[in-house]
């Protein structure tokens, strides 16, 4: 099996919601479901609101990241999450 990369794009609900909390939270969700995190990062958007991507590696299975994308989106603080980049190694 190979190995799939993703870069996943997240939008927390408001510019009131804690980056570096919501940053850990992510990485955790990401290895509770038997990938690698590898890196999270943000970036301004507008008005004090920031994008988070996070990074994620994982053995190529079915259901791909359906599972993670669906874990990130049911956060409490996160209004999307969507794969914007998705490659094998």
């Amino acid at each position: 099996m190979a190995t799939v990369i993703a870069k996943v794009k997240v939008m927390p609900t408001s510019p009131e919601v804690e980056k570096e909390s919501l940053k850990e939270s992510l990485k955790e969700l990401v290895e509770q479901n038997d990938a690698k995190c590898r890196g999270v990062t943000d970036e301004p958007l507008a008005f004090g609101l920031y994008t988070v991507y996070v990074m994620v590696e994982m053995e190529e299975k079915e259901g791909g990241m359906d599972p993670i994308e669906e874990a990130m989106n049911a956060l409490e603080n996160v209004e999307s999450a969507e794969v914007v980049e998705l490659s094998l190694v």
